[in-house]
């Protein structure tokens, strides 16, 4: 991060004795129940939800509380629909030293906390589970146990049916002009037929009105200023809160960021690059498996099944794996693999460097090579080592999470396409995607959330300015995410007013799902002791990703 300017405000608040580290407000809170009005303009009173908490039935595992609270469709009209938003509650496991309430949000932007919650509470510190309550939810109209929710199509057959004809195989990455077409084409029929179908709510899943809703959260949880952990798609979130609200948060970590002025077209490329390009997502997708098949050389056949003499030599190896896939595809466990399944495969699946039980999407960095080197050893003729399990499925980018039947593409595109500008026509998508390949090889983002054809513009958007909130903040990138990537997290850190980056040298899609002893360390500073690290600050990786 660039370093800038202190207010004297600022300056006064600076720690003592951490040099080049500055403190934020540590004091207790106590209650409000009154919204700032959106924008700083006069809003209708909105009432704080009733949170009645009990332990959570199964399949959700023990020890998390669950809960619902409702409220209002359209903030603008507090009194009429609501959503009744699903939430889910790891407390405090130290009661007597609780600072208060941690709120989390995964990401996606459709990725339900329920969910993901208990998946992913050890990657918090374990200091932050002992003092804090840490509290996620299922975003307004992204389904989970929220309702009601965007739906696409009246029953899963029918969802089945439409995606079976109209898209063929989802598993691979259109290239050239008639497969762009093709592509094109059939996102933009999925995204009219969801907008005839839910186009009302669709309206109303903004990241505006979910920060609005985060707001409310926190007034019913009975905190002055929030603490807020975003991942993903949940930095935009958090980014776009603390200017909403800037007086009313206390801490705010932002892992694995989202560019604001990316995703919101503040910059020239609004209109030529999608919103995820804009981020860089296929800079993050093609950096990551280079610096996998490096990784992969240097530790060894003994650490990856795919690895060859040296890392020079691995990447020669999926090159040629690839150049033999392109020529002649294997069937492999009953599938067609060619080389731009397996590199879509490939991309999508390295956001976490171990596996997640119970989510195929991640395999962990192991499986990933193993599938690598079977695809190998049938391109040479052989078996392909029938005994190992069969690969996961090819992956969109946001994992389905939900337990409701429809696609998470239409939801994800709902608050996407609802705020953040992206081409206008087919052509500008087909040059959008033909820019990405260029810079970056063929890679699964240019057509992430494609918004062709969704004609609903979101009734509430935060679009800026992006350092309304002086307080300072803590900015975590990975060096090889291949979702978020480093550079985009080097742009949050620099685009808000006071945003503090720490660097680490490591893999997977946030540091959450990726734990790092020195990042947990600095992350337990900050929301424990208020305490930012040093400008320049930069923590080594603990272990290999391949390591056991």
């Amino acid at each position: 991060m660039t370093s800038r300017p202190r207010s004297a405000v600022q300056q006064r608040i600076r720690g003592p004795g951490r040099p080049g580290r500055q403190r934020i407000a540590t004091a207790a809170v106590v209650i409000t129940a009154t919204l700032a009005p959106p924008f700083g303009a006069a809003a209708p009173a909105v009432p704080v939800p009733v949170i009645a908490w009990q332990p959570c039935a199964a399949p959700l595992p023990q020890g998390f509380d669950c809960a619902s609270a409702v409220v209002p469709m359209d903030y603008a009209q507090p009194t009429g629909a609501t959503f009744r938003l699903a939430l889910i509650r790891h407390q405090a496991q130290d009661p007597g030293s609780r600072i208060g309430t941690l709120f989390w949000n995964p990401g996606g932007p459709s990725d339900a906390g329920t969910a993901y919650l208990p998946i992913a509470i050890d990657g918090f510190p374990e200091q932050v589970r002992r003092r804090f309550d840490i509290v996620s939810w299922d975003p307004r109209g992204m389904g989970g146990g929220t309702t009601p929710v965007v739906q696409c199509f009246d029953s899963a057959q029918a969802e089945r049916d439409f995606l079976a004809k109209t898209f063929g195989d989802l598993t691979s990455i259109p290239v050239s002009s008639p497969e762009l077409a093709q592509s094109i084409n059939a996102r933009t029929r999925l995204n009219q037929r969801c907008v005839r179908r839910d186009g009302r709510l669709m309206a109303h899943v903004s990241t505006a009105d979910n920060a609005r809703d985060l707001d409310l959260l926190r007034a019913a949880v009975g905190e002055e200023k929030i603490s807020y952990y975003g991942t993903s798609y949940g930095t935009f979130l958090g980014a776009t809160y603390i200017n909403m609200f800037p007086q009313r948060v206390r801490a705010a970590v932002l892992d694995g960021a989202v560019s604001p002025r990316a995703w919101a077209g503040n910059d020239r490329d609004a209109r030529t690059l999608t919103t995820f390009l804009r981020i860089g997502s296929d800079h993050g997708a093609a950096d990551t498996v280079k610096a996998f098949m490096r990784e992969c050389g240097r530790v060894g056949a003994a650490g990856c099944a795919f690895a060859d003499r040296s890392p020079a030599a691995t990447r020669d190896k999926w090159n040629k794996l690839l150049a033999r896939l392109a020529a002649r595809p294997v069937t492999l466990d009953g599938q067609s693999v060619d080389a731009r399944s397996l590199l879509a495969y490939v991309q999508g699946a390295l956001d976490t460097t171990r596996p997640v039980p119970g989510f195929e999407r991640f395999p962990g960095y192991v499986a990933v090579a193993q599938f690598v080197q079977r695809v190998w050893t049938a391109a040479q003729g052989r078996s392909g080592a029938s005994t190992q399990p069969p690969a996961p499925a090819p992956a969109p980018a946001t994992p389905p999470t939900e337990s409701t039947y429809t696609t998470s593409l239409g939801r994800q595109a709902a608050v996407v396409c609802g705020e953040s500008p992206n081409p206008a026509t087919p052509p500008g998508y087909a040059n959008a995607a033909r820019a990405s390949y260029r810079r970056a090889g063929p890679n699964i983002w240019p057509f992430a959330a494609l918004c062709r054809g969704w004609s609903v513009t979101s009734a509430n958007r935060y679009l800026g300015p992006w350092t309304t909130a002086t307080l300072p903040v803590l900015v975590i990138g990975n060096t090889f995410d291949p979702a978020t990537p480093y550079s985009s997290s080097q742009r949050m850190a620099a685009e808000l007013a006071n945003g503090y980056l720490l660097s680490v040298d490591g893999f997977g899609h946030t540091v959450l799902l990726n734990p790092n002893r020195c990042a947990q360390e600095h992350i337990v500073s900050y929301l424990i002791d208020g305490l930012v690290p040093p400008v320049g600050a930069r923590c080594a990786a603990d272990a290999s990703p391949f390591a056991r």
